[in-house]
């Protein structure tokens, strides 16, 4: 009998723990799409690792015919991506006996990787599954879901997931929202990753972006893509009607009563004549020709989970109109490389495409920068690698509940945040509304002091309230946020919102960064970022970067920034010594340290009480004043006094519900010499 290709040897040549066997099991050439691509390029990098012997199994028939409404293979059967090689076409949609052999020949692996496109595929990857518990392998499994769940889902679909993603020991995803789709749908650990680029097409070509344009007036916009309902492309046509000096070119796929309708919007009066529909489906050898040959690509999705054709675009030097949804908003840079609207709008497209026009298009090419096509797989394979460790660690204190609690609470600040900004700074331009940087500085909380008592709380949320300052739920912590930002805005910036600043210990629902982008801070990319050790990839929210590091040592230069906030933090277990030292080390001379804790004059017995893996810790005046003279010590001048009168309080103005505690707080401010 001859040797199957499919099957993966044991390791003979090396002991077990030199060589790493891995099978990705997903679509292939000669599959067309970014999926195809992604999972090819997914074994290209996991070969790439040392000791890693990777095998890919796909599809020989992925769908029935009857259910794809185009044809699956790439047009004329030249691969979009160099093919990998060992790659076996041994499953069958049709075939379960192809699902169970498939996992018991592939048994010996010590990591199997699941792609995960569609729920119709769902029974075959569960066959593979059985088929390696029936020969006892004691491979890792990892789901990579692109999309959780469909965009357009039947009956059924739910069900099929929660069976796949309930099975294996990780799902990778590629945004926080499919990651909360993930857990609502029996997964135990989830990690999330942005999409790696896997781009078609190779290089741009030569010249710089726009110079093969026809210029025949106006801005060339390009769709591209299969045209599906969720994809928006309706939107764009009624948007175009509102932008008369724009042309657009439709590129792809019009897939059933979504190509129709858009068909039928191409043809009306208005659009006649500047919308051109190159019907079926882009060649990757098409795409460079293809995209130098428009101004913009357009990505005006209702709904997205994660898509590379930003990244194609700007590999291009084209800037591109997106929705905030999906992984747009991480990817496009609002008014440096593209333009982000909100999704499903003809009014908000219509504006972002008016942004293109008077020389808006020229600032926006200036802006764009070719993506790197390699770094942000190193970070991929690391979340891939954690997520087939297994189940995670237990939920954070108040469960899965107060966990999607806090992340609604997150989307519904940011949300505001960007469209607030937004609103403000183009009524600004039209000179309707005093600019963001003359937004009154808080007023009311010392640079050093203590919260005195709840009619001082009350005092600060109206305050927020009239700044329109998204509140805190938590109504004390206005209080020291107010204070942390009226010390940057007059301590730490010199009037031009260019400051650098890092919330350390920060949550991604805090006030601080948020009420910072509010005042004009964080046009730079990075200028705004908050770190936390429970942090996972980097995520952005309206430009600010949220990632994982650690307040005692964040891997950033030598005075890289101007201030350091750090909000109800540092009672929570964290090193203060060393703390202090690594902000003085990473704050410029004159640079401002906000920092606010749990604080007492006559603190109560907190023995035995815990939180966030740490016994809890309430300041004494005691402690504070060491905190002050450790701070001294580095470099870091406290503003303010600290007498006995600053640090009495007349009520305890904070109650902790969970630990029945009652307390307040005190702010310190620091500059560093």
């Amino acid at each position: 009998m001859s040797a199957d290709p499919s099957a993966v040897p044991p390791a003979t040549t090396a002991p077990p723990d030199a060589v790493r066997r891995v099978v990705v099991v997903g679509p292939a050439h000669p599959a067309k799409g970014g999926t195809a691509l992604h999972t090819t390029e997914l074994a290209r990098h996991l070969a790439a690792e040392p000791g890693a012997d990777v095998k890919l199994v796909s599809w020989a028939r992925q769908y029935p015919a009857v259910l794809y409404p185009g044809r699956p293979e790439v047009p004329g059967g030249v691969p979009e991506v160099p093919e990998f090689e060992p790659t076996v076409r041994s499953l069958a949609w049709s075939s379960p006996a192809s699902w169970a052999r498939t996992g018991r020949r592939i048994a010996p692996a010590d990591l199997v990787v699941l792609t995960h496109v569609v729920p119709l595929q769902v029974p075959a990857l569960l066959g593979v599954l059985a088929g390696l518990r029936a020969a006892r392998s004691s491979a890792r499994t990892v789901v990579v879901a692109h999309n959780v769940l469909p965009h357009e889902s039947r009956p059924g679909d739910a069900l099929l997931v929660r069976r796949l993603l309930s099975a294996v020991d990780g799902v990778l995803v590629h945004t926080d929202a499919q990651a909360e789709l993930a857990r609502a749908h029996g997964a135990a650990h989830v990690e999330v990753a942005d999409l790696p680029p896997h781009l078609p097409g190779g290089a741009p070509l030569p010249g710089p972006a726009g110079s093969r344009v026809p210029r025949d007036g106006g801005v060339r916009l390009l769709s591209l893509g299969v045209v599906r309902g969720y994809k928006g492309v309706d939107v764009l046509l009624e948007a175009l009607r509102l932008v008369p000096s724009a042309r657009l070119t439709v590129a792809g796929e019009l897939w059933g009563e979504a190509g129709r309708a858009v068909r039928e919007l191409a043809g009306a009066p208005g659009l006649r004549g500047r919308v051109e529909l190159r019907e079926g489906y882009v060649p990757a050898a098409d795409l460079p020709a293809l995209l130098a040959e428009h101004d913009a690509l357009v990505l005006p999705y209702r709904t997205a989970t994660a898509s590379q054709n930003a990244l194609l675009a700007f590999a291009h030097g084209l800037p591109v109109v997106a929705t905030r949804t999906g992984s747009f908003p991480a990817q496009v840079r609002d008014g440096v490389d593209g333009v982000l609207v909100e999704p499903g709008s003809v009014p908000a497209l219509a504006e972002g495409l008016l942004r293109l026009t008077g020389g808006g298009l020229q600032r926006l090419r200036e802006g764009v920068r070719p993506p790197d096509l390699e770094e942000p797989w190193y970070g991929y394979l690391a979340a891939l690698r954690r997520a087939a460790q297994g189940p995670a660690a237990a939920a954070p204190p108040g469960g899965r509940v107060l966990a999607l609690a806090k992340r609604g609470a997150e989307h519904a600040l940011w949300a505001r945040v960007g469209v607030q900004r937004r609103v403000g700074e183009q009524l600004a331009a039209r000179e309707l509304a005093a600019p963001p940087a003359r937004r009154p500085v808080p007023s009311g909380v010392p640079r050093t002091g203590v919260l005195q008592d709840a009619a001082e709380v009350a005092d600060a949320v109206a305050q927020a309230r009239r700044l329109r300052l998204p509140p805190h739920p938590d109504s004390p912590k206005n209080w020291d946020a107010l204070g942390a930002v009226a010390a940057v805005l007059t301590l730490a910036d010199d009037g031009s919102r260019t400051a650098r600043v890092l919330d350390a210990g920060s949550a991604r629902y805090s006030p601080v960064l948020p009420w910072l982008r509010l005042y004009g801070f964080g046009a730079d990319r990075g200028a705004l970022s908050g770190i936390n050790l429970e942090f996972g990839v980097p995520v952005h929210r309206d430009g600010v970067e949220f990632r994982h590091g650690d307040v005692t040592d964040t891997g950033l230069p030598d005075g890289s920034l101007d201030a350091v906030t750090c909000m109800s933090v540092i009672e929570h277990g964290v090193p203060v010594p060393a703390f202090l030292a690594e902000t003085a080390r990473v704050l410029r001379p004159g640079g401002v340290l906000c920092v606010s804790t749990d604080y007492d004059a006559d603190p109560p017995d907190t023995t035995g009480i815990t939180a966030y893996g740490a016994p809890v810790r309430i300041f004494s005046p005691a402690g504070v004043r060491e905190l002050v003279a450790q701070a001294e010590r580095l470099g870091l001048e406290l503003v303010g006094e600290l007498t006995d009168e600053v640090l009495a309080h007349p009520e305890r103005p904070v109650h902790w519900a969970r630990t029945g505690l009652d307390y307040t707080f005190v702010l310190l401010t620091f500059r560093r010499r």
